[in-house]
């Protein structure tokens, strides 16, 4: 793969993630149509303690954990929505930008930005995938799920926190 076929094979995959968002497939199960895992990559996020998840061990799938935020955040705000994207594709990775939205019964807007790192090896694989979010992901959580993090223990308790809503909502969850 040339270099200007791997930045735009990392633009894809941006924009993957981007649209599995608008088109609301996330909140059906579907997960980001270009991205390939590597069988050693790890995610991190200050926001879910400062351990590296290995994907390949941890119990539920990337498409399960993002099926079901989807899911619960669209419980308190029906309309909730990618409002803007950018990405910056290079030759190990890329960058990315969502802007993240939608309105409580009141009509009052709660959004938050998420910014992404992902790093790929030589098979464009993701070996490295980091997230970090603005300040108001918290009041954002506070709404949607009832708590906040950040969640030094992992990524267990907000999910348990995920899994909780939709659960009072009536909505089935299959861990697998």
């Amino acid at each position: 793969m040339t270099l200007e076929e791997r930045i735009e094979h990392h633009r894809k995959m941006a924009e993957s993630y981007h649209m599995a968002y608008v088109k609301q497939d996330v909140e059906d199960g579907a997960t980001y149509d270009e991205w390939k895992f590597a069988d050693n990559a790890v995610y991190w996020s200050p926001y879910f303690g400062d351990n590296l998840i290995h994907l390949k061990e941890y119990p539920m799938s990337v498409q399960k954990s993002a099926t079901m935020e989807a899911a619960t955040y669209c419980i308190t705000f029906p309309d909730w929505a990618p409002l803007g994207f950018k990405c910056w594709p290079s030759d190990n990775g890329f960058a990315m930008q969502s802007h993240f939205g939608g309105h409580d019964k009141d009509g009052k807007l709660h959004d938050f930005y998420a910014y992404g790192f992902v790093e790929t090896n030589e098979d464009v694989e993701i070996t490295r995938w980091e997230t970090h979010v603005s300040p108001e992901y918290n009041d954002f959580l506070d709404v949607s799920i009832g708590v906040h993090g950040p969640f030094k223990e992992g990524p267990e308790p907000y999910m348990a926190a995920v899994a909780k809503k939709m659960q009072e909502a009536g909505i089935q969850i299959h861990l697998r």
